[in-house]
């Protein structure tokens, strides 16, 4: 909060549903407290009105939102301790209601099922995408299990150009858990829209989002079979033993599991375990019809939704006569040197011109620059493999709150 806000007096005008709007928007995507933006006026409000206080309470804890898809417990202890923290800094006159919910929130236990946590994004319309994801942006050995960055740059990006996807067949490469796909459906309405990931557990995660946003009849984030749900116990419990080691290592690109590599849940033997071909997709069959290679299925509910697994080194010739996209999406998919050559081939090959439809495919890859040599590495393989690229302009649209302090680049790919 600003170090002028005692001196400043809340403006009566204000509404306070329209004062905490970014404020809400930045709270359920889980953006760091520490970097989230107070308006001045807000600040000024919260001292000097109670009402606000309370305002704030429930455009946060005590959203309906945040009733059933809650951030992180961390995430909201934290929150409430620097709220308290600011107040009390200047003096205010707290409201009870705040001391309570922090309170509240201090007596609840952390345990397995804080591992995954909901983050939920406000789109321009005012629809609301929720998420569910990892709290730890490296866990089970892969990025794919929060969404970075890149992906919601790529999705403002889609957002503001929906036209040019509108009735598209588009394949988005390392999916993760969906954001840019679950958006691009809602607001692009493609022909088609593929997703696609290697990694088995990220695989479940997206289908389950999926489910959740794609769908108005079926209630949001339902239980499941019996078999959904030792899955998400599973991978809730193989989070929380794995969390402090994964934490360790957040930034060291060499322990990251190639976006190109099939993983298989760990075969140690429990009573949840879930003993799986390691080549299975795992869907659930009540909403997905899986093909007769079991690397691809189609929602039962929307057949223009599919999802495939998709591994990079070793790619399936009857899952590559499915996939001939006019567009492909990704977004964080180049940061190691070692998947590049995979991902590139995997780009040639779907970037030739489609002998049916004379359609050239195109590319939109989205990265966040951390290594310049990286970066500079993928376009010498691009261009060694005949493919062109140009760096096109940033989305003008800005909708969702995240970290820019790292140059994003949207790369536009196709052949020569």
């Amino acid at each position: 909060m600003a170090a002028s806000m005692k001196e400043m007096s809340c403006d009566s005008d204000l509404r306070p549903e329209e004062l905490l709007k970014d404020l809400t928007s930045q709270f359920f995507e889980m953006v760091p407290v520490r970097k989230i933006k107070w308006k001045e006026e807000q600040a000024s409000a919260l001292v000097t009105s109670q009402d606000i206080q309370r305002s704030v309470l429930r455009a946060t804890l005590q959203h309906p939102v945040c009733l059933i898809y809650p951030p992180s417990l961390s995430y909201r202890r934290y929150f409430m301790k620097t709220l308290v923290h600011k107040l009390e800094e200047y003096h205010a006159e707290i409201c009870d209601e705040i001391y309570e919910a922090f309170a509240d929130l201090l007596e609840q236990t952390e345990e397995e099922d804080d591992t995954l946590c909901y983050k939920t994004y406000t789109l321009p319309t005012g629809d609301q995408i929720s998420l569910q994801e990892s709290v730890n942006l490296v866990s089970q050995g892969t990025t794919g299990l929060s969404t970075w960055q890149a992906a919601q740059h790529l999705t403002e990006f889609v957002m503001e150009n929906k036209a040019s996807f509108q009735n598209r067949n588009i394949l988005e490469l390392g999916s993760g858990l969906g954001l840019t796909g679950i958006v691009t459906c809602h607001r692009c309405k493609p022909q088609t829209y593929t997703f696609s990931d290697c990694h088995p557990q990220v695989l479940f995660l997206m289908a389950k989002n999926i489910e959740a946003n794609l769908t108005q009849s079926v209630p949001k984030f339902q239980q499941g079979s019996d078999r959904d749900k030792k899955i998400i116990r599973k991978i809730r419990r193989q989070l929380s033993l794995n969390a402090e080691s994964c934490a360790e290592f957040v930034g060291d690109e060499a322990i990251l599991v190639s976006p190109t590599q099939s993983q298989v849940f760990d075969a140690k033997c429990d009573g949840d375990e879930i003993q799986s071909d390691p080549n299975d997709l795992e869907l659930n069959m009540k909403y997905w019809k899986l093909d007769k290679c079991g690397l691809y299925g189609t929602y039962k509910k929307d057949e223009n939704v599919r999802i495939a697994k998709l591994d990079w080194e070793n790619i399936s010739d009857s899952l590559m006569e499915k996939l001939k996209p006019d567009f492909i999406l990704a977004a964080d998919v180049v940061y190691d040197a070692s998947i590049m050559p995979s991902l590139v081939a995997v780009l040639q090959m779907l970037l030739k011109p489609n002998v049916d439809t004379g359609q050239v495919p195109v590319a939109y890859i989205a990265s966040t620059v951390r290594n310049e040599d990286t970066r500079d590495n993928f376009l010498i393989l691009l261009g060694s493999e005949g493919l062109v690229y140009t760096i096109i302009e940033p989305p003008k649209l800005s909708v969702f709150h995240y970290d820019q302090s790292v140059p994003i680049e949207i790369l536009k790919i196709s052949a020569q």
